[in-house]
């Protein structure tokens, strides 16, 4: 294992002034710090209270048609109330899933990007189990009451019963989907495929809300019922309409382009952005764009990438490992190729710590956040950076590291070499961890890197005294 420390009191020799980056075609009189993004206006509470009222009003109207005496009542009564109940259920977490995945500006400030797709994807497996119970005891049902096999009784619904078949093939899609959200079978198909399957969700709603309003015997005999679940799906196609084409007309709005492409080190690039519309823009250190260049064979793939610079009036730089067939194209895009950048996302800002001392940790091309946060801090922070990498050269923007370090009176530490060197002296012990962060147990970490690293860090901070309420990560995807 290599460590190099640098600390506030050396000198400090990059070609930049300390803590300033000068992003290609940026002049230094036009520079100016983009404003910070507004804070939340949802409350958690707010959020809790609503999902609250839905899920109260619906069991509520389950209640007023007998679906609680059905349930307790036995026989094939209650394997209807079971087929009905987890009905109602699956609906309202396809509702939840979609909002979610739209990702409405009013929950992602609250909760961070990384969260509102975790939480996606508990309500996507959710719903996908729900159906299929909905589904295996709506027949059971029909079965016991016709005095049908259960095949039988599958048989006769999809041929008497309009929209059963439009209700089987909502059912094959949302398993489908699940299945395809496996590991084993996400790993082995590509993320277009992934992506693409995981559109026809909307089909599958769509198809069960039809049979829903139409053989739901809860909303037949029930007007109020029926625009009970009118109001939500249209209230949930609002949020949809509002978040996925708003920020669609939003970033075609923008015209950004890319000034810039540079190498950084050893396979890891940048991207630096402008644009006139630039300066209305909202962004703090930390945040990540959804980034779309219009270019040949690009404009249909779209990269979460993390601002590796504070972004300012001069530009938008987004630091870029080279892996797999799409990044390196990245940085092969000429200059003047227009950008979308749908964003920015995450709560992954210095905000978090409250003015508080922080450690920043970075492994590989993580720094890229790290470095964005770290010009964010206050030299009464004394931020700590570790970063962990293989060799000096994969480490980009050293210079500036050292620079932004030195003007705020914090430290960088450089672990270098192969993970088997670590065996012997783990840097992200609890030993470890104390022996180079002073006053551990007070300060916020920020987190960026392999999973493995981040499971290494997270575990030592914790068994070192860092509560882990002070512990702050990022992590893109579903």
């Amino acid at each position: 294992m290599s460590m190099t420390r640098v600390h506030a009191d050396q000198v400090f020799t990059g070609g930049a002034r300390a803590g300033q980056v000068r992003t290609p075609g940026a002049t230094r009189s036009a520079v100016v710090r983009l404003a910070r993004p507004k804070q939340a206006r949802a409350k958690g509470s707010d959020v809790l209270a609503v999902c609250i009222f839905v899920t109260a009003v619906t069991i509520g109207l389950w209640l007023q048609h007998g679906g609680f005496s059905a349930l307790i009542g036995g026989g094939s009564g209650t394997v209807r109330a079971i087929g009905q109940l987890s009905g109602l259920a699956a609906a309202l977490g396809a509702l939840g899933a979609i909002i979610l995945t739209a990702r409405p500006v009013f929950l992602e400030r609250r909760y961070g990007l990384d969260q509102l797709l975790a939480a996606h994807r508990w309500f996507g497996i959710s719903t996908v189990l729900l159906v299929v119970v909905h589904a295996v005891a709506a027949t059971a049902a029909w079965a016991a009451m016709s005095g049908m096999t259960f095949v039988g009784a599958l048989g006769d619904m999809l041929a008497n019963e309009s929209w059963m078949v439009a209700a089987l093939a909502s059912t094959v899609i949302f398993v489908t989907i699940g299945l395809s959200s496996w590991r084993r079978i996400k790993n082995a198909i590509s993320y277009e495929t992934w992506y693409f399957l995981h559109l026809t969700a909307y089909l599958a709603v769509l198809l069960g809300f039809g049979h829903q309003l139409t053989l739901g015997s809860d909303f037949t005999r029930d007007r109020v019922a029926m625009w009970w679940w009118t109001g939500l799906a249209v209230a949930t196609l609002a949020v949809v309409m509002w978040s996925r084409v708003g920020v669609v007309a939003t970033s075609l709005r923008r015209r950004l382009y890319v000034s810039a492409v540079s190498r950084e080190a050893q396979g890891v690039g940048s991207l630096h952005i402008n644009g006139p519309s630039l300066r209305r823009m909202r962004v703090a250190g930390g945040q990540f764009f959804i980034v779309r260049p219009l270019a040949k064979g690009l404009w249909w793939q779209a990269h979460p990438f993390s601002v590796s610079a504070a972004p300012t009036t001069g530009g938008l730089r987004f630091t870029i490992k080279e892996l797999g067939d799409d990044t390196p194209n990245l940085l092969k895009v000429k200059p003047g190729t227009r950008v979308l950048l749908e964003g920015p996302y995450g709560v992954f800002t210095v905000e978090k710590a409250a003015g508080s001392r922080v450690v920043l940790v970075a492994g590989g091309v993580g720094i890229a956040p790290i470095r964005a946060i770290l010009e964010d801090c206050h030299p009464s922070q004394r931020p700590i950076v570790i970063v962990r990498v293989r060799n000096e050269r994969d480490l980009p923007h050293r210079t500036e590291l050292e620079g932004l370090v030195k003007s705020r009176d914090g430290e960088l530490i450089v672990l270098t070499g192969p993970r088997e060197w670590f065996a012997a002296r783990d840097p992200f012990s609890p030993d470890g961890l104390a022996a180079i962060i002073p006053g551990i147990e007070g300060r916020h970490a920020f987190i960026c890197g392999p999973a493995s690293l981040e499971s290494a860090v997270i575990k030592g901070l914790r068994k070192a005294g860092m509560p882990t309420s002070n512990i702050h990560l990022e992590r893109f995807g579903v």
